[in-house]
């Protein structure tokens, strides 16, 4: 009986995410953010001042707030034995990479090739995976654990059927699994790390390179114009500076089997509560999958544009640097599926919903109307285009400016039944 109470109480608390929308319910997905602290260059404290100032997308993922918040890698180089563990080879990325550095940009060009294998050593030191449980079940120190958490995140929906049904089987029904699935599954950590460099380092040995090359040519002609066409590339490639940002995507292993063994962690105290047992808690082997990562890069330059009279240099490079992690993010949405967000709309005539040029939107892209299936798995059942004119711009606008309220709109006829609270999903 108490097994039974305590899986009633966890089906309490995992259940779907409401959104008000007209019936349908979904998780949306939440994420926490690390910095790995590498900021030994030019302009560095600029740059990591310019991170803290990064607003968390609110609107696309909760925020799953635990302490794991930054990390160096130079606390988690790999042996030769983990090197092994991990699979670790030098990457085609990296390689070409090393071929590439010359003198000039030694040390200043990052090498990523290694980057995941240490993020994997810092998530089973750091038992990143547990700390996400932790948060998810609100595990104190001494083992306690409530629902407090989820319960600001969700509308409690666990009816008198499926508390008899639980009741009934001495296990979880399906449709209360499949819920829990999509509220715990649906974690995901990136990891971000940031360069700025001078674009003169890298144009500059490039030339260099390509005059010695030139110097061999016979041809007077041809040796004039191969001069003046690497002196203008030069020129053009040289100006400002390039915040260089790369985002590792991992995300939580969660199932059925996870759950359980959770369960199994718990105990009743002398007080006759139930509480976890942190030993065998962190015992427990939960852990953290890698997606994969990806790269943007923006042009800084500090010769002020039209609009921007009144910014200062550490204001250009503040927007910059936010704007980058967002590129980012698009990125590691557009590229993985599981992580790409899932909206309501919040109008249906025009359809409008609560996204814009923060999340890449820059007009005409397609997106797919979505209706959810029996297993909690969607299908598309119809497509709308966004408004090339109606898109809202919601991009970071510098420390202290608000972003003002809109939307971005779409053209396309919704079917009978869809409008406000209809899910849509950008098409791949």
């Amino acid at each position: 009986m108490k097994n039974l109470l305590f899986t009633l109480t966890l089906l309490y608390i995992l259940i779907p995410l409401n959104v008000n929308a007209q019936g349908d319910t979904f998780i949306r997905s939440s994420l926490n953010m690390i910095l790995i602290e590498d900021f030994g260059f030019d302009n560095g404290e600029l740059v990591e001042e310019a991170y803290k100032n990064y607003e968390f997308p609110v609107g696309v993922y909760n925020d799953h707030n635990i302490p794991l918040k930054s990390m160096f890698l130079s606390d988690y180089l790999l042996t030769p034995e983990e090197e092994e563990e991990y699979g670790v080879s030098k990457s085609l990325a990296g390689e070409l990479l090393s071929a590439s550095v010359t003198e000039g940009t030694a040390g200043i060009i990052q090498d990523n090739s290694k980057v995941e294998f240490q993020l994997m050593k810092y998530a089973k030191e750091n038992k990143l995976a547990h700390e996400i449980i932790k948060r998810w079940f609100n595990i104190g120190d001494d083992g306690s654990f409530n629902q407090n958490y989820i319960k600001e995140m969700i509308d409690v929906q666990l009816t008198k059927e499926q508390e008899l049904e639980a009741l009934a089987s001495g296990s979880e029904s399906a449709e209360i699994s499949k819920n829990r699935d999509y509220l715990i599954d649906n974690t995901y950590v990136v990891f971000t790390r940031m360069n700025f460099i001078s674009n003169e380092i890298v144009a500059l040995p490039i030339y260099t390179e390509a005059m010695k090359e030139i110097e061999k040519m016979e041809n007077p002609l041809v040796k004039l114009a191969a001069e003046k066409a690497a002196q203008k590339i030069y020129e053009k490639t040289r100006e400002g500076y390039s915040v260089w940002t790369t985002g590792w995507l991992f995300d939580l292993a969660w199932d059925d089997e996870s759950f359980n063994k959770l369960r199994s962690s718990t105990e009743m105290d002398e007080s006759g509560a139930r509480k976890i047992n942190l030993e065998k808690f962190y015992d427990i082997d939960f852990k953290m999958n890698f997606l994969g990562k990806e790269r943007a890069t923006s042009l800084v330059t500090f010769s002020l544009k039209k609009g921007e009279g009144n910014r200062t240099e550490k204001e250009i490079l503040d927007l910059s640097t936010n704007r980058n992690i967002d590129k980012v993010l698009v990125k590691l949405q557009r590229g993985y599926e599981q992580f790409m967000p899932i909206f309501p709309l919040q109008s249906d005539s025009p359809p409008g919903a609560y996204l814009g040029t923060k999340e890449g939107i820059d007009g005409g892209e397609k997106f797919e109307v979505l209706q959810k299936n029996p297993d909690g798995s969607y299908k598309s059942v119809g497509t709308i285009t966004v408004d090339k004119k109606k898109v809202w711009d919601n991009q970071y606008q510098g420390s202290g400016t608000e972003v003002s309220d809109g939307m971005t709109y779409f053209k396309g006829k919704l079917k009978k039944g869809q409008g406000k609270g209809t899910l849509i999903r950008q098409k791949r």
